[in-house]
């Protein structure tokens, strides 16, 4: 009885052999060999290249974390502050501001962040910029003697409006009652309602409020200006929350609630290569030569999946940067270091933080919980205008790990 032929899909081997000759004949052999150069050459690129990366397997917190920038701009804001110092002149009152820009401002144990974060934001602005903007400095604190920048000359010199807790009796008693039991959370929604409600009543078109621990980058007002008109352009009347003027990049990773789409595109390039290589094989006598199902396996079985691995580790701030420019930014935004608003905004968000003071929410993710279920757009701009600096933490050494690693990598590239 004859058996019939079986079908084989490839070429075969009848009678393998395992020495030097017949490896050095494999196509199998010299897959392996060249990708393992490949791998180990793409590996050593990318613990270089992708070191400032956060959300990569090859981020080195020495690097990422260095400070150029920021410095050139700290230095540029003491000289400015300096500079203030030694004026007694104040600055001229702001009848119509367009921006009213509002910092609010807490004593910390050590370094004192906010002549910086002053300097930085008005150093290199022009006579006309610096006039459309009514700069409040608010010491959100109920003895802000206690602040050491509150009795420095160069604070009148600077300030439009120094501002203190302006409340009843009760309010004020429930306010240091919040700060002897470190309420962080309830004193800060109530701080940032405060200055909300201060920037309302200047009628300014945009209200802009900042942490006290921020450096801005020179030219943030143009930039600034220009993306708030390309919003109002894009949205044409239709409201929004805010332009975002910072964020970090550390929640911009291969988030697990994307997953389906990273297995679905990991799926797809499986499929794919697969299908090339066979097809390719069909068609090609030379191909049919070399390819055969082992080396296809290992091609597409080792190889690939090792690649794709790879892509992931190198992170996606480096494999799928955001656009620069004005971009949305609804999920991921963090966090409330600056915003600017929109002036007919400003009276629900004043309503949503006032309804949130008794609740165990930052500021940030209250409006982002509001912002999602009102569907109202967030924007950004890439790279950011601002870079927090604050390694002290306003509410105590225990948070001062969590302030240190808010930070934006790509604000440090500025030149």
């Amino acid at each position: 009885m004859r058996l019939k032929p079986s079908i084989i899909l490839g070429r075969r081997d009848d009678r393998p052999e395992i020495s030097p000759r017949a490896l050095s004949q494999s196509t199998s052999f010299w897959i392996i060999v060249f990708y393992i150069i490949f791998y180990a050459a793409a590996y050593r690129y990318c613990s270089h290249a992708y070191s400032h990366d956060p959300t990569s397997f090859f981020f080195d917190s020495s690097k990422g974390y260095q400070r150029l920038y920021s410095l050139k701009r700290e230095r540029q804001a003491d000289a400015f502050i300096n500079a203030a110092n030694q004026s007694t002149t104040p600055p001229s009152p702001q009848p119509s501001p367009s921006i009213c820009l509002g910092i609010a401002t807490i004593a910390r144990t050590e370094e004192q962040y906010i002549p910086r974060t002053i300097g930085s934001l008005l150093e290199g602005l022009t006579n006309d910029q610096r006039s459309t903007i009514d700069l409040a400095v608010f010491f959100a604190q109920t003895d802000p003697s206690q602040h050491p920048a509150y009795s420095q000359p160069w604070l009148k010199s600077v300030a439009n409006k120094i501002l203190q807790y302006d409340v009843s009796d009760d309010t004020m008693k429930r306010l240091q009652v919040l700060e002897e039991n470190r309420q962080f959370w309830n004193k800060s929604m109530f701080d940032y309602e405060y200055l909300l409600k201060h920037c309302l009543d200047t009628r300014s078109d945009w209200v802009m409020i900042v942490e006290d621990d921020v450096i801005a980058k020179e030219g943030w007002y143009t930039q600034a200006m220009d993306a708030l008109g390309e919003i109002q352009m894009r949205m044409k009347g239709r409201e929004w929350l805010y332009l975002r003027l910072f964020y970090t990049e550390k929640l911009f990773g291969w988030n697990s609630e994307e997953w389906p789409q990273y297995l679905g595109w990991s799926v797809l390039a499986f499929v794919l290569t697969t299908t090339t290589l066979i097809i390719s094989r069909s068609y090609s006598r030379r191909l049919r030569k070399h390819l055969s199902n082992l080396a296809i396996g290992i091609a597409c079985c080792c190889c690939l999946p090792s690649t794709i691995l790879l892509y992931f580790m190198a992170g996606r701030v480096s494999m799928q940067p955001p656009p620069s420019g004005l971009q949305r930014m609804e999920k991921f935004g963090c966090c409330s270091q600056g915003l600017i608003f929109p002036r007919q905004i400003v009276p629900r968000a004043i309503d949503t933080v006032k309804h949130a003071t008794n609740q165990r929410y930052y500021v940030d993710m209250t409006l982002e919980r509001w912002a999602n279920s009102e569907e109202l757009h967030r924007f950004a701009l890439v790279p950011p205008l601002l870079q927090h600096v604050g390694s002290k933490s306003s509410k105590g050494s225990t948070f001062d790990e969590g302030a240190n690693s808010i930070w934006n990598f790509e604000f440090e590239n500025y030149s």
